[in-house]
C-alpha cells in the first residue's frame, strides 16, 4: 500500500472537512439493470452472486477512491481489494465469508465457491480485522430502496459497504437493488456515481 500526501492531495479540503464528522458516510440506492448477467448466471444453473461480485470487485479495483482507507491520521491506498460478504446459513444465521479478487472469473469461481462452503458450516461468527477488502452484505428476499448499516463510530472504519437486494422484472428487463455506503472524507457522489455505473455496463455486456 501507499501514503498519499495529505498536503499535496486534490482532497484536502474535503478530507479535512469531513474526517471528523460523527457519521462521515453517505449512502446511495440505484436499481442496476442486470438482465444479460441474471439469464446467463441461471441458464447456466451457476451462482449469480459470484458472477456479480466478481464484477463489483472489478469495478471497485478499477476505482483509486474505493481502494483508500483511513488508518490512523494516515490514509492510505491498497493496490488490490479483496472480498467478504455475510452468509446465510441452514439455520437462519449468518457467517462472514473472506475470499480474494481473482482477474481470472473461473478461478475467482472456484475459490469463492469454497468460501461459501467453509463459512455456512463453521459454527463461529469469524470476523477479520483486515482493511484492503469490501464489506458485503446480501438481502435476497426482498428488494429496498434504502438501508442503514449498524456502525462502530471509530477512525479505521472507512471500509465502503456494499448491499445487493432481490432482482426484479420491469417490462422485460432484469433489475438488482445495490446500495453503496461511502467515507465522505475519501469520495463524493462521483464516485459512486462512477461505481453504479461501470458496474451495470459489466452486467449488461453482451458476452452474458
Amino acid at each position: 500500500m501507499i501514503e498519499i500526501n495529505i498536503d499535496n492531495w486534490e482532497r484536502k479540503a474535503q478530507y479535512n472537512f469531513f474526517k471528523d464528522f460523527d457519521d462521515p458516510f453517505m449512502g446511495t440506492t440505484s436499481n442496476i439493470e442486470c438482465s444479460q448477467m441474471y439469464m446467463k448466471a441461471k441458464e447456466s444453473n451457476e451462482s449469480f452472486f459470484i458472477h456479480y461480485m466478481h464484477k463489483a470487485l472489478q469495478v471497485i479495483n478499477e476505482i483509486p477512491e474505493f481502494r483508500l482507507r483511513i488508518l490512523g491520521e494516515k490514509v492510505v491506498q491498497y493496490p488490490i481489494i479483496n472480498g467478504t460478504t455475510t452468509v446465510f446459513k441452514h439455520d437462519k444465521t449468518f457467517n462472514f465469508c473472506y475470499f480474494k479478487y481473482i482477474k481470472n472469473f473461473n478461478d475467482f469461481y472456484i475459490q469463492t465457491t469454497n468460501a461459501i462452503e467453509l463459512a455456512q458450516k463453521n459454527e463461529l461468527l469469524v470476523s477479520k480485522p483486515m482493511q484492503d477488502l469490501i464489506h458485503v452484505s446480501v438481502i435476497p428476499w426482498r428488494s429496498f430502496t434504502s438501508i442503514k448499516h449498524p456502525r462502530i463510530f471509530k477512525d479505521s472504519d472507512s471500509i465502503p459497504k456494499l448491499v445487493f437486494g432481490k432482482v426484479f422484472k420491469t417490462e422485460e428487463k432484469y433489475f438488482m437493488p445495490v446500495s453503496v455506503d461511502a467515507h465522505h472524507a475519501l469520495m463524493d457522489g462521483y464516485h459512486v456515481s462512477e461505481f453504479f455505473n461501470k458496474f451495470e455496463v459489466l452486467l449488461s455486456e453482451k458476452q452474458y
